[in-house]
């Protein structure tokens, strides 16, 4: 019996340091286990790797509309400047659907987010260049197409309201109030001394009564 009791403690110290070296071997084993690694650092990271490709993308896009609506409105302007579009006899339409044609699907233009105007001036000092969005983020008017005769001094803009993802949050691209961010082109240039282009002749209105001949 003293033999037993006396053993005890050797036995529980034993079984304590067996238990220990189990757990230590358990630790190193999951230590060195790499099985869902993988996984795991993927569903971490992952997130924040589509959110950047989100944005670059954004980015992209507008980008790329800045590029097409500045060509529209420089290719739409070298026809006003050589005197094609008043050779037309274009009135606000058709200049529209010059400038949108070229547009392709990027922008549209029947959208209230879409502004573009032609003026006339007698001097570069008095063109308007700025842009037409008032202190509520709405464009300021529907915009005049005054295409001008050969010699004057010409202005087109077209502005165009590109909507945001608000899923950036701080991140947004807006410029606007409204989380909009305003892209847009202008041209000023002097029309070439093209030949005078005579009005549209009036239609004569004939008489409802249509009264026979003189007797």
């Amino acid at each position: 019996m003293r033999q037993a009791a006396a053993g005890r403690p050797e036995e529980r110290a034993a079984s304590n340091a067996g238990r220990k070296r189990r757990a230590r071997r358990l630790f190193a084993r999951l230590a060195h286990e790499e099985d869902g690694v993988t996984a795991v650092e993927f569903a971490l990271i992952a997130p924040a790797f589509f959110f950047l490709i989100l944005l670059i993308m954004e980015t992209a896009l507008i980008f790329i509309a800045e590029q097409v609506l500045e060509n529209a409105v420089f290719e739409a302007a070298r026809d006003v400047r050589i005197g094609r579009v008043q050779a037309d006899h274009a009135d606000a339409a058709g200049f529209s659907d010059i400038v949108c044609s070229r547009l392709f699907a990027l922008i549209r233009c029947d959208s209230p987010n879409f502004y573009l105007d032609v003026r006339s001036y007698e001097t570069f000092a008095s063109a308007q260049v700025s842009n037409p969005v008032d202190e509520d983020d709405a464009f300021e008017d529907a915009g005049e197409f005054e295409f001008g005769g050969p010699g004057d001094i010409v202005v087109v803009r077209a502005y165009y309201q590109w909507p945001t993802n608000p899923l950036y949050g701080g991140l947004t691209f807006g410029n606007l109030a409204n989380g909009k961010r305003l892209i847009g082109s202008f041209t000023a240039f002097r029309n070439e001394p093209f030949p005078e282009v005579e009005p549209i002749p009036e239609t004569p209105v004939s008489d409802a009564g249509g009264g026979g001949s003189p007797s």
